[in-house]
């Protein structure tokens, strides 16, 4: 996704699905109690979670891509994690 060509309406599509597999990728066991660099990424996904830090409709289009960007690489992150403590392939 692109700020320069995706309107609101995209950026509110594509919030559900991003939150619902971050959600889903802390509940994983990603060895965030033996390892900083997990457990700090936990808690930006934990952050990115809370009501409080969501975009809303009054949230500037701009702060909405931003969060997005910012759930989707913290996303991305526990995801390669999951697939290295798992021995699968790269997504």
């Amino acid at each position: 996704m692109q700020m320069a060509t995706s309107t609101r309406k995209d950026m509110d599509t594509s919030l559900p699905e991003i939150v619902g597999h971050l959600n889903l990728l802390l509940g994983e066991d990603l060895g965030a109690d033996e390892d900083d660099d997990v457990r700090e990424l936990f808690r930006k996904g934990y952050r990115l979670l809370d009501l409080q830090n969501r975009p809303t409709a009054e949230t500037p289009s701009f702060g909405a891509f931003i969060y997005l960007r910012d759930a989707a690489d913290v996303t991305r992150r526990l995801l390669w994690i999951y697939t290295q403590r798992h021995g699968l392939g790269a997504p």
